[in-house]
């Protein structure tokens, strides 16, 4: 073989390399940046929150029903859940704007994890990593941050989460178990991000759980990587007394059957459950259910 061949050869592998190489790093699209929270057709979900006893659209299972049926909002006022975060998942319907950091290795500059910030005041950030680094065992701490691995799949980089802390689906006390694990999917496309999560519990949940939140790249936004300092104090006097917490008991719930009323749903439709996610179940509904004369609140 002439040096010429081989020359032409060496070249080849190069071009060919270049080609791998910039394929690859094509399909990873950068995350980092600050991102402003995008809260319109979910409004009420991210602001206000949902009325109590509304668990329409959730794969609620019956001891899901069950335990958020016994919450009560003065719970959050008790001074050991002042400074409480919430769950992983409410990155998906929380109202806050988050930054995502791109975490490097320091010798060969490669992407060790992408961080994604608390954001507010009661979301725990969450690493991301990239490393290969194994799961931990299943009787290992679980966090607010949980524990989580990702790649890409294209232009949708994907996380696989476990280790979660109890908590909640939606504001309105859907519970949510230790033994929950999740999915992140991220997509951006240009100044838009998209994350949408999947969450399964075998405790409180009859089937996967599909949530989505948008976000508006912000490049003149502060927001701040971790949480500020929180001060635990008692909101409400009553709760001073040692072993008080606010609950429902079984059945005494007042507004268990508020929010089926004000829409003319019946409670079972309201208070969710798999078989009321699909289209078929309308049928169910059709010698049941007559549109209130006058919308009474979210009406847009």
């Amino acid at each position: 073989m002439s040096c010429t061949q081989r020359m032409r050869i060496v070249s080849a592998a190069i071009v060919l390399m270049s080609t791998l190489m910039a394929v690859s790093v094509s399909a990873q699209t950068d995350l980092s940046g600050q991102w402003a929270a995008i809260n319109q057709s979910d409004r009420v979900t991210r602001g206000a929150g949902p009325w109590l006893g509304d668990y329409t659209g959730l794969p609620l299972s019956a001891e899901g029903r069950a335990v958020a049926l016994s919450y009560n909002y003065s719970m959050l006022s008790m001074t050991e859940r002042g400074c409480m975060d919430y769950t992983e998942n409410y990155i998906t319907f929380a109202p806050h704007s988050i930054m995502i950091e791109r975490v490097s290795d320091p010798v060969t500059g490669e992407v060790l994890a992408w961080k994604i910030s608390a954001g507010g005041s009661d979301r725990a950030p969450i690493p991301i990593w990239m490393d290969g680094r194994p799961h931990p065992s299943e009787n290992d701490v679980h966090t607010f941050s949980g524990f989580t691995t990702g790649q890409w799949e294209g232009d949708t980089f994907t996380g696989h989460m476990t280790h979660m802390k109890k908590g909640i689906v939606r504001r309105n006390g859907v519970p949510l178990s230790d033994k929950a694990t999740m999915t992140l999917h991220l997509v951006r496309h240009g100044d838009l991000l998209t994350i949408m999560t999947v969450t399964e519990d075998p405790i409180y949940l009859e089937e996967p759980h599909v949530q989505a939140g948008s976000y508006r790249l912000n490049p003149r936004g502060q927001i701040p990587p971790t949480n500020p300092t929180c001060f635990p104090l008692t909101e409400l006097a009553r709760l001073d007394a040692p072993g008080t917490v606010p609950h429902f008991l079984p059945g005494t719930n007042p507004d268990e059957h508020t929010f089926a009323k004000m829409y003319n749903l019946p409670v079972e439709a309201a208070h969710g459950g798999a078989q009321t996610l699909y289209p078929e179940y309308r049928k169910t509904l059709k010698d049941r259910y007559t549109i209130p004369p006058a919308c009474p609140r979210d009406c847009r």
